[in-house]
């Protein structure tokens, strides 16, 4: 009776330990990719190190911006389309993209494709 008790604590305890365990490494798996996520969505990395590749995007008027930016993602401009969105959103940028032929380099950040996508930076150019 007594080495019955003893067993079943034994047993509680280590199930109570993986209990503990498992959700201590869910906690780390999603603190892991929350950080992960985050970080890609503020970062300033282009896909291509200098001098990259210039392609030729167009966008036309009745293209929405998720469209747009899976393009831009099949086209190799930018890592992944729901985080340029959420950038896009979070530099308010969503609303100033404007239709028409862009010629972008896989060198660029997302914060210069949103720029000229936008129409800003062409004074520079023309000068």
């Amino acid at each position: 009776m007594k080495t019955e008790k003893v067993l079943l604590a034994a047993v509680l305890f280590f199930l109570r330990l993986s209990i503990v365990i498992l959700v201590a490494a869910g906690i780390y798996q999603v603190g892991t990719y929350a950080y992960t996520y985050g970080y890609s969505i503020v970062s300033e990395a282009a896909v291509e190190p200098k001098p990259g590749r210039d392609m030729l995007v167009a966008l036309s008027s009745d293209m929405t911006i998720k469209e747009a930016a899976q393009l831009l993602e099949r086209r190799g401009l930018i890592h992944d389309a729901d985080i340029f969105r959420i950038q896009l959103k979070v530099n308010k940028y969503e609303d100033k993209i404007k239709p028409g032929e862009y010629i972008l380099n896989t060198s660029m950040t997302p914060k210069e494709l949103m720029q000229v996508l936008a129409g800003e930076g062409e004074e520079e150019e023309e000068e």
